[in-house]
């Protein structure tokens, strides 16, 4: 929990607080020593208690700050650590006082619940970029980050999530070597947070590992070489999501239709996902863009191979013609009888594309079944295409799926 501190330090000074929950206490004219206290509480646990170092510039001593206090709300738990010799006081009341001789930070706090709403008020526009690159100077690692990122309390996760977004948005910032650590662990709390319908979560890490990606070209490979499967999952959990849906477009796109494309099986077991991105009612357009642009890549990267997906995507995109034009036909006012003749035309243009569909999804199923006899139902890479309409009528026929 005590990544809450550097949480505290990214976002003091900022604009609008009266928007979030999470109110900073630590002043953005914070001592370097005393920020990197902080750091070395998040990475090591606690404090090393060297002996005071008497500084010129300090009319107190070098004692410094006598204590770091957090205390957590909706609870009594408050934790005193302390520079000197002595030992802080353990208290258990609401309101505990930290002794000091000098004006210290006051008391952090930490909220266990956040939305993503949260997340949108606190953007990089209004953090001090100041207080950024001090963390990146005391941080030059970014192992204090990943302890945030890599802990099991959920609330240390979303502010952890939340100020590698930050720091990664910084563009004037270098990046430290742990970034591509940082994306994968930002990956698997998207794909926990999903799978625990969390989207509050999933969204805030979903971001900053948008972010990682797009710096990171070392993290993109690590993504694409063991990523892939999380990103899926995460896209099936969440498909009521619109904005999650887009940013795993995007994320696919920017990984896959570069210097890196998906193989032959990726391809394959992404085309169940892409086509509901290119035809549902709920993607954006953007979304949609990405698909469109990740399909064609598949198809012109792998040809005569990729034949099961380009038939499946013709099959669904002549399902979802036939559909808009039931729809248009069940609200259109009753024709004239001179018009009889157009009528007829049109049910006969209507069938002869219901029955071209139905052919094509007969030619996945067919397609498809020679490669089902080679695998198993947990690894075959065409299921998922088999499940969307009107291929799945089909399959469930042949395959009991």
């Amino acid at each position: 929990m005590l990544v809450a501190a550097i949480m505290d330090v990214v976002t003091s000074n900022c604009d609008g607080l009266e928007k979030v929950c999470f109110k900073p206490a630590l002043p953005g004219n914070a001592e370097t020593r005393d920020i990197a206290d902080v750091i070395e509480v998040i990475e090591e646990g606690g404090m090393h208690f060297d002996e005071p170092q008497r500084d010129e510039d300090d009319d107190d001593g070098g004692r410094g700050m006598r204590g770091i206090g957090i205390k957590i709300l909706e609870g009594t738990t408050v934790l005193g650590l302390s520079r000197t010799s002595r030992l802080m006081k353990l208290g258990d009341t609401d309101d505990v006082g930290v002794e000091s001789d000098r004006p210290t930070p006051k008391t952090l706090a930490l909220l266990n619940k956040h939305d993503s709403s949260s997340s949108q008020a606190l953007s990089s526009a209004v953090v001090p970029g100041a207080n950024r690159s001090r963390i990146q100077e005391l941080d030059q690692d970014g192992h204090a980050v990943m302890t945030g990122l890599m802990a099991l309390e959920r609330s240390v996760k979303w502010h952890g999530s939340l100020v590698a977004r930050l720091l990664l948005e910084a563009r004037d910032l270098p990046l430290n070597d742990s970034v591509s650590d940082w994306s994968s662990s930002l990956l698997s709390t998207v794909y926990q947070a999903s799978k625990n319908y969390d989207i509050p979560l999933a969204w805030v890490a979903l971001s900053a590992f948008l972010v990682s990606i797009e710096r990171s070209p070392r993290a993109q490979e690590v993504v694409m070489d063991k990523g892939l499967q999380l990103i899926r999952d995460a896209a099936k959990r969440t498909t009521k999501h619109i904005e999650v849906q887009e940013t795993l477009a995007k994320v696919l796109d920017m990984i896959s239709t570069g210097d890196m494309r998906l193989s032959l099986e990726e391809s394959q077991k992404w085309s169940g996902i892409l086509l509901p991105w290119v035809f549902g009612k709920s993607s954006s357009d953007n979304a949609r863009y990405s698909a469109i642009k990740i399909l064609s890549c598949n198809l012109e990267d792998h040809g005569p191979s990729s034949i099961p997906i380009s038939k499946g995507w013709l099959a669904v995109t002549l399902n979802e013609i036939l559909g808009s034009s039931k729809t248009a036909s069940a609200k259109r006012s009753p024709q004239p009888k001179n018009d009889k003749v157009k009528t007829q035309i049109d049910q006969s243009n209507i069938l002869f594309a219901a029955q071209t569909a139905n052919q094509l999804a007969g030619a996945v199923v067919n397609l498809a079944g020679k490669q089902l006899v080679t695998t198993t139902d947990e690894t075959f890479p065409l299921l998922d295409l088999l499940f969307l309409e009107p291929t799945i009528k089909e399959s469930q026929e042949r395959y009991c799926i």
